[in-house]
């Protein structure tokens, strides 16, 4: 009987999971965790800094009492840029970072793409590369190879070295282009994303190699097991446990600096 792999969701949402939805993802053998800030309705400086500070001073130590080793990332999602005031927000971020389980910008990216996204993209890499930190990208659901194209090209005139950004959410399509450019890559497997079994299927046919598989749980009404699901059927699809490893928890871990033991301090 193979057992289970230890897993690292490195893209979910902890402000829309419930106490018992953290509980449940750690008994279905999630141990690490990366959280994102979530979009905001309506978006405003205020309720972006306020959301910086629940998401370091709330929300991560909700997911330690889980029993989940946890960091988190901070940026601002292309679906909550305010009107005004961007930089006020990014201002804030620096001094975050003195705590060290703050590991990483992101979410950032295109949603709709425009003027206003990219300028958002382009000032948020300037401070992943002056923090010296990676960077975790977006690319939406609707003409992802399109806004992915055009990601890429921001990233090659404005970002830290291909090796420190993970590009998010790829399909099939998107996937080559990613790695391509020397990027990591997350499959994020849910509903209306990425079915599991394509999943494993492009883990088949492309390696391992900068593949990291996530839930983006929190995002939608979707299937909170997904990941762990996802995970199961990789280890009983004929691949290696190398390459189980690699796709479940080491590929995330190395990415972000991590170690490749789970904290145990967690309380």
């Amino acid at each position: 009987m193979l057992a289970a792999p230890r897993l690292f969701d490195s893209h979910l949402h902890p402000e829309r999971l419930r106490d018992v939805d953290l509980q449940t993802l750690r008994y279905f053998g999630v141990q690490r965790v990366l959280g994102l800030a979530h979009y905001l309705e309506e978006p405003g400086v205020d309720a972006l800094r306020a959301q910086v500070t629940a998401l370091v001073d709330e929300e991560l130590p909700r997911l330690q009492r889980a029993g989940l080793d946890a960091r988190v990332a901070l940026g601002v999602h292309p679906r909550s840029l305010p009107r005004r005031g961007l930089q006020a927000v990014l201002d804030l971020l620096p001094a975050a970072f003195d705590d060290r389980r703050v590991v990483a910008v992101g979410e950032i990216g295109l949603h709709h793409g425009g003027p206003a996204e990219e300028e958002a993209v382009v000032e948020q890499l300037r401070l992943a590369r002056r923090l010296r930190v990676p960077v975790l990208v977006h690319t939406p659901e609707r003409d992802k190879e399109r806004h992915t194209r055009r990601l890429l090209a921001l990233l090659r005139e404005h970002g830290p070295a291909p090796e420190r950004v993970l590009v998010d959410h790829v399909s099939a399509r998107t996937l080559p282009l990613v790695l391509g450019c020397g990027h990591w890559a997350g499959l994020t497997v849910q509903l209306g994303a990425l079915k599991a079994e394509r999943a494993v299927a492009l883990v088949a046919r492309m390696g391992s190699e900068r593949l990291v598989f996530n839930s983006d749980a929190g995002d939608r009404t979707g299937d909170l097991l997904a990941f762990p699901r996802a995970a199961h059927l990789l280890s009983r699809s004929g691949l290696s446990d190398n390459v189980v490893r690699r796709v479940a928890w080491a590929n995330a871990s190395r990415f972000l600096g991590l170690p490749q033991k789970p904290d145990e301090r967690r309380g």
